[in-house]
């Protein structure tokens, strides 16, 4: 752009010199550049010849031979006289008189400054000096470029100051945030600072200085200007929720905490966090915060988010209480959930946090236990679990698996122990006692509860009654060992997916609990033997393997077929719809965690073979819906588990059984004429309508065999017999929803007045996120006259609970400065859910702040 300006200049020069001549067509026009030895004439040079101008280059040794040139051998030619250096006195000046020749249009003085303000369309003379001041800035097309995209729009002197930093600092705005975070980021707090030096080379680091300390509200020093600055914005943060009774020993000011405060907060934040973080930990041990806690204890810090130790004195502390049973849960449940917004959480305690809130459920779920009545008969014992005591299981193996991913298992092994001990010494065998008691009162002779779905009743009733009513092709999962609470995970899980229906019913399986006798009640028709080598039969046929399970549905259900579940889902759609095409029940069956239990090698993998299936099962449940349209979908299994991650001990094996063993694992046996060792329970198979003896193992024994002794299934304990069945339904046609709904949130504030810097705000969730309702996400902040003059709060409303329990809060922190009081600000609120973020509502509020 610039050489575009001088070359219109030239050429006008040259016209007007011809003009002046009177009808001559020559014409000589000198042109001195300082600029000469970085300039490129490539494109001036182009210009000119275009027009039948030449460009001669005048050094000081061809002052003679240039003389010669035009004033002997050619005189018809129009030249530009190109000198690249200053323009001699006229004394010393042998060119004179050629150049006065020109008169006033003989020579070209470029004012390059002029253009350069206008190409950035700088039209404030009051800038012109200090442009001018600070030219070799400009040198640089690369800094102009950068210039150019950060300047604001009718710019003032201070924009351009702000816009030049921002060029040399390599910020993306002229935000006096953004220019102290480059610097920084891009240098050393304390040594010399690379990019202040740069600065100062062409500007001056005052001028940062000063822009930065003014938006913050520091007073300037003499030495370490820098990392005041830096110490001052730190100690807001971190004297907001700490008493300044606490913080005696030092102490740095600002006028505008709140804003340091965001800052800093935003700072975290952002993709420069490391820098920050790295400043944290410098001045945490400059500061003596360990001295600090070690003096008061961690409550005084509680809220405290800006130092690593903190946050590491904090988490430990929760350790210890959780460790000594002394911990308030519900309070530590709510530090937890606040100190989970903050940079350390995430940066180096998550999985640490993780474990300990999934031992505060533990915890919480061994204080319910311990307040629960023990179950009278069967009816109680089915309910108990079902409907509570399942929650147990589910969250030890949370626990298990949070534990699994920490990096130190060390630092928490004795928590961890504990309450592992507790689950299989306590919880167990306390269900272990129950189950017990009510099989000898009342299910060995007769193993139905009345009331409940028993597993030998699955197809008949959930099965046929759709088959006869509709067309719809119906999907049956099984899933072999997935036992209750993994099911409860799964509904969870299906719940939120649009147009989904999803019901979780127990099932009472049957017993012995093993996959042999599972797999073959879920069958259509009655089991009407074992045979001696373990067969179960339904109606006269095998039930073993996919073939003969596809012979006897299609005995009740000639448009029937079986198949291995992975083996059907890696099918394109083509293949697959070959092998069900026109087919009316298709039974898919899945065996990932009995698979890895049942070997002794890897049965302690049996948490993480659970997490697999899990995926396995969602993975399958998306193919099904998506690529074949399913419309109705139950996902169950033949069996649960029993695991124990400690060591099984002597009293808890028992003998082998004796007899004619038709089939048997480490926790039961069938057959006929079999022996009762201590520890057993006979069952009766009456149920079934078999004729065929069963034993059982009582509580958590096991009886003496080869193989692992941590999983095992066949007993009668909750965990292993009562069994999930998961109804999917897919609503298509009219009633399909055309697009997510998520839950409503309104701002639940009794008032809209301002009178703190420090608002908490609440806010409530009108709907449970589930079934139709998704979770939904909220930006939050106050802005005024377009300008946002507080922090921005995220919130995600997932509460599945009841109205007390969808209560939300979120705090705002208001710059300073930025508005008067009575003036009114709005409360703009952004759903940021999906991929495209929109406003979601808008809530109007008076300023009522007098005074920091």
């Amino acid at each position: 752009m610039l050489d575009l300006n001088i070359i219109q200049e030239l050429l006008t020069l040259f016209h007007q010199q011809r003009e002046h001549n009177k009808g001559s067509n020559r014409a000589l026009v000198f042109w001195y550049d300082l600029q000469g030895r970085k300039r490129d004439l490539e494109e001036i040079e182009s210009a000119l010849s275009a027009e039948g101008i030449g460009v001669w280059m005048i050094t000081p040794d061809n002052v003679f031979r240039t003389k010669i040139k035009f004033e002997l051998e050619d005189t018809e030619s129009s030249y530009l006289l190109y000198a690249p250096f200053e323009k001699p006195e006229n004394k010393d000046n042998f060119l004179l008189d050629m150049l006065l020749y020109g008169g006033k249009y003989g020579e070209f003085i470029a004012d390059e400054l002029a253009i350069k303000m206008q190409e950035l369309r700088l039209d404030h003379l009051a800038i012109r000096p200090f442009m001018k001041e600070h030219w070799s800035f400009f040198g640089s097309q690369k800094r102009v470029d950068r210039f150019k995209r950060l300047l604001p729009n009718a710019a003032t002197e201070d924009d351009v100051k702000s816009t030049m930093i921002a060029v040399l600092t390599g910020a993306d705005s002229i935000y006096p945030p953004e220019l102290l975070r480059n610097v920084v980021k891009n240098g050393d707090i304390q040594q010399d600072n690379e990019v202040l030096k740069d600065i100062e080379k062409y500007i001056s680091s005052e001028m940062f200085y000063e822009i930065v300390e003014e938006y913050f509200g520091i007073q300037p020093v003499e030495e370490n200007r820098l990392f005041h600055i830096i110490q001052c914005i730190i100690f807001q943060h971190f004297k907001m929720y700490v008493e300044d009774k606490y913080l005696e020993s030092f102490a740095f000011h600002s006028t505008v905490p709140n804003i340091c405060k965001v800052f800093v907060d935003e700072w975290l934040l952002s993709k420069d966090k490391e820098s920050v973080a790295n400043i944290l930990i410098l001045l945490e041990e400059k500061w003596d915060i360990k001295g600090l806690l070690q003096k008061y204890s961690y409550e005084p810090f509680i809220q405290c988010e800006t130092f690593l130790v903190i946050e590491e004195k904090i988490v430990y502390t929760m350790y210890n209480l959780l460790l000594e049973d002394a911990l308030p849960i519900k309070e530590w449940r709510s530090i937890l959930h606040e100190r989970s917004r903050g940079y350390w959480y995430y940066a180096r305690f998550e999985n640490l946090y993780m474990f300990l809130e999934q031992a505060l459920y533990v915890y919480e779920w061994k204080e319910a236990f311990s307040k629960s009545k023990e179950p009278q008969n069967g009816d109680e014992w089915f309910s108990l679990y079902t409907e509570q005591q399942y929650m147990v299981d589910y969250r030890y193996r949370q626990l298990n698996k949070s534990f699994s991913i920490l990096h130190d298992q060390e630092s928490v092994i004795e928590l961890y122990q504990k309450l592992t001990y507790w689950y299989e010494h306590e919880f167990l065998r306390s269900w272990g006692r129950y189950t017990d008691t009510v099989v000898n009162r009342e299910l060995s002779q007769s193993w139905n509860i009345q009331g409940v779905l028993h597993q030998q009743d699955f197809f008949k009733k959930m099965i046929s009654p759709v088959v006869e009513g509709s067309r719809e092709r119906i999907f049956v999962i099984i899933s072999d060992a997935l036992r209750y609470e993994v099911g409860h995970e799964l509904k969870e899980s299906f719940a939120s997916r649009l147009n989904a229906e999803v019901a979780l019913i127990p099932m009472q399986g049957v017993l012995p609990s093993y996959t042999q006798l599972g797999m073959a009640a879920l069958l259509p028709g009655n089991i009407t033997a074992i045979s001696e080598n373990g067969t179960v039969e339904v109606e006269g046929l095998s039930t073993l393997g996919t073939t003969n399970r596809t012979r006897v549905l299609q005995r009740k259900v000639p448009e029937s077929v079986a198949f291995n579940l992975e083996d059907f889902i890696a099918l394109n759609k083509e293949e697959g719809m070959q092998h069900i095409r026109g087919k009316r029940v298709v039974y898919l069956y899945h065996n990932y965690i009995d698979a890895l239990g049942d070997d002794i090698k890897t049965e302690k993998h049996t948490y993480e073979s659970v997490e697999r299936t899990i995926e396995q099962m969602k993975k399958s449940v998306k193919k099904l819906v998506g690529t074949y349209e399913a419309v109705r979908i139950y996902m169950t299994s033949d069996h649960g588990f029993l695991y124990q991650s400690g060591k099984v001990e002597a009293y808890q094996k028992t003998e082998r059984i004796d007899g004619e063993i038709f089939d048997r694992n480490r926790r039961f046996a069938i057959g006929k004429n079999l022996s009762l060792p201590e520890g057993t329970t006979r069952i009766s198979l009456g149920y079934l309508g078999l004729e065929v003896d069963a034993v059982i193992a009582k509580g958590l024994n096991r009886f003496t065999a080869q193989g692992g002794q941590r999983f095992v299934h066949g007993g009668a304990m909750p965990q292993e017999c009562l069994v999930p069945l998961i109804e999917y339904r897919q609503i298509r046609g009219k009633a399909k929803k055309s697009g997510e709904q998520r839950v409503n949130v309104r701002v639940a504030s009794v008032t809209n007045n301002i009178t703190s810097y420090h608002l908490t705000i609440p806010f409530f969730q009108e709907e449970k996120a589930e079934n139709d309702y998704l979770p939904r996400s909220l930006r939050m902040a106050f802005y005024f006259k377009g300008e946002r003059i507080s922090n921005e709060v995220l919130i995600t409303f997932d509460s599945m609970g009841d109205a007390k329990e969808r209560e939300m809060s979120g705090t705002f922190h208001f710059f300073e400065g930025r508005y008067k009081t009575g003036d009114r600000c709005v409360l703009r609120i952004e759903d940021v859910s999906g991929s495209t973020t929109y406003l979601y509502d808008e809530e109007e509020f008076l300023l009522k702040l007098y005074s920091v």
